[in-house]
């Protein structure tokens, strides 16, 4: 594969941290304090964009050549943030019961920082297995806690971005999060073909990761100033879990999700590794195919976040979706020896894939009743989380039995079929009211 606001008053900060939950400032944001409380979420949003190219693509393929890691074991480790999904709905439980911004901040925090020790792997005396197992279980543990963070960040957000700009809003926050994940992958993978060149990729790795914690604390203080908006909550129960499936068009949206999960999982880890040793691009190779597409959603994403308020998530998604699997076909041409053809499909994916990701992202803020939207988010996570993970592990295991070439026409197949799926939503899916 993707944040409350102080009051003005000390006295009432002081409360507001000791106060029930259900007793937290019950009149309605002013719009100086959304207005604030916004800002701080796009520039956490820059910040995110950092921690996340410190632990991206390249960074994990650099992790596995560094500890000699196999192909199963490069598509566990792309795997694992997805494997997490499966905690979804009793994130949806902690988040509703413990308050949306208290575990978005405090979780999102322990999870940019638990990687941290990893650092230390290059410069420790005990075997690359260890090693790996240390690798495998911190990036596990942070993958995890980042699934319970974003379930409670997701629900947060629905409440805190009014509905009538919420793609607009999130369209711009994801121009200028591109635009500094741009130059955080170009400086990171820059960085680890030096390092790579030198002898020295293990110390680089390490740096990453400081950089990274670094990033993380300044998202956790960029969270904590914005204005968690008042609301009931409801525990979820545990018949609740059957509620997204109860409307077709939701169970619709789901099919989707898994369909795919499985066609971006099947060549994750490939894809990496194809760039980087079959075409020996190195890893400016993949920073410059994940760079190429970032510039473009710089421009486009705004766009599609205007069209998302105009026509709707359903039609913006069909589009995207038909466009980026056809594309996907390039890849095949790419591993028969036409290396251009990875300039195509990051054209394409460029100006396709930011409202693909923006309407997945906004149909089940805008679709789930309010109170259930943690449940309703994690349904949508979790099943096409489970499939990307299990069809990531699938697609380093039949890499030993299967051509290239095949695996990835298997990708392009699942994705059409999820696009047929989005073609399915005849109407803006709506879960059943749940008071």
């Amino acid at each position: 594969m993707n944040a409350t606001q102080p009051t003005p008053l000390s006295t009432a900060r002081r409360s507001l941290s000791l106060a029930p939950r259900s007793s937290v400032d019950d009149a309605a944001p002013s719009a100086q304090r959304l207005r604030k409380s916004l800002a701080a979420c796009s520039a956490e949003g820059l910040a995110a964009e950092v921690v996340g190219a410190c632990f991206g693509p390249a960074v994990v393929t650099a992790w596995g050549i560094e500890l000699g890691a196999s192909p199963l074991l490069l598509g566990l480790l792309w795997a694992v943030p997805h494997f997490g999904q499966v905690f979804q709905l009793p994130a949806a439980w902690v988040t509703t019961f413990y308050g949306r911004k208290r575990v978005a901040v405090t979780v999102q925090a322990l999870a940019r920082q638990v990687t941290l020790p990893i650092a230390a792997l290059p410069f420790v005396d005990i075997s690359v297995e260890a090693k790996r197992a240390l690798l495998v279980a911190l990036f596990a543990l942070s993958s995890l806690l980042s699934v319970i963070g974003h379930n409670a960040w997701l629900a947060w957000m629905g409440d805190l971005v009014p509905e009538r700009i919420r793609g607009t809003y999130f369209g711009r926050r994801a121009a200028m999060g591109s635009a500094v994940g741009i130059a955080a992958t170009v400086a990171v993978a820059s960085s680890l073909d030096t390092g790579r060149t030198h002898t020295l990729l293990g110390p680089v790795l390490a740096g990453v990761l400081v950089i990274r914690s670094i990033a993380g604390a300044m998202t956790t203080a960029l969270m904590a100033r914005q204005h968690d908006p008042p609301r009931v909550e409801h525990p979820p129960r545990l018949a609740d879990i059957a509620l997204p499936l109860a409307d077709r068009g939701y169970r619709t949206l789901l099919a989707y999700g898994a369909a795919w999960g499985i066609a971006t999982g099947l060549t994750a880890s490939i894809a990496a590794v194809l760039t980087l040793r079959t075409l020996g691009l190195g890893f400016s190779g993949i920073a410059f195919y994940a760079v190429t597409v970032a510039v473009l959603r710089i421009v486009t994403t705004p766009l599609w976040g205007r069209a998302l308020d105009r026509v709707g998530g359903r039609r913006v998604l069909v589009l995207c979706s038909f466009g980026v699997a056809l594309s996907s076909l390039s890849w095949v041409g790419v591993s028969s020896g036409l290396p251009w053809l990875i300039g195509l499909d990051a054209l394409v994916c460029g100006l396709l894939i930011g409202g693909q990701e923006l309407a997945l992202f906004t149909l089940p803020l805008s679709t789930a009743p309010s109170n259930r939207r943690p449940l309703f988010a994690a349904a949508i996570l979790t099943v096409s989380g489970v499939a990307y993970g299990l069809s990531s592990v699938a697609g380093g295991v039949l890499s030993g039995s299967l051509s290239l070439s095949t695996l990835l026409l298997l990708s392009t197949a699942w994705r059409l079929v999820a696009a047929f799926f989005a073609s399915r939503l005849d109407r803006e899916p709506r879960g059943p009211i749940v008071e």
